[in-house]
């Protein structure tokens, strides 16, 4: 009978001991937009996400994409959200594995030329930067149409890298082929 209480006791402190599990407190993101917006592939940690609004309405065109950046197991993945076009129902596209051949050709070395101290009201937000856990949000402006129309190019370069397929029907879509030049026959003037 002692024996067999004693078992039980051993039991119960093994239950205990081994049953009950420490709650671990998941590791507190060092990611800040602010700070690091323009090198969330390094710095962005795994569940960390980054939301960028990119307005590419100019003149009477209105366009606009949604983008969400996420970290997970180690690899940066983007996912073009939502894709607005005028007045057309929204596109969106599937998450891909962030990964650009060409350096230079990237959305952090395109943030970077970004003066983030121009914020002339007369200049719409060209990329529009939130972190969903903080309340902070970045205003990248453009400075003027040239400057606009070069980055909507540059922008569009980086998503037809990401998502080739999806890209040519949008370009098909949405962009007119140029005109076939004119044949002008010469006449003699009398």
């Amino acid at each position: 009978m002692k024996n067999e209480k004693f078992n039980i006791l051993i039991l119960v402190f093994t239950v205990l001991i081994f049953g009950c599990e420490q709650k671990v407190e998941p590791k507190k993101s060092e990611f800040k937009v602010a700070q690091d917006y323009s090198e969330f592939t390094t710095q962005m940690e795994n569940y960390d996400t980054l939301n960028i609004g990119v307005v590419l309405s100019m003149c009477m065109w209105s366009e606009y994409d949604q983008l969400q950046i996420t970290k997970s197991n180690d690899s940066v993945f983007l996912q073009l959200m939502e894709k607005r076009v005028m007045d057309d129902k929204p596109v969106h596209f599937n998450k891909v594995v962030y990964e650009l051949k060409n350096d230079s050709l990237n959305l952090e070395k395109m943030m970077t030329d970004f003066d983030i101290n121009y914020q002339e009201k007369i200049s719409s937000p060209f990329f529009v930067i939130t972190n969903p856990k903080e309340k902070d949000t970045i205003l990248l402006r453009t400075t003027g149409l040239g400057n606009r129309g070069f980055n909507i190019e540059r922008y569009q370069r980086i998503m037809f890298e990401l998502y080739p397929k999806e890209m040519e029907k949008y370009r098909l879509e949405y962009m007119d082929p140029p005109p076939k030049p004119i044949e002008i026959e010469e006449n003699e003037m009398d």
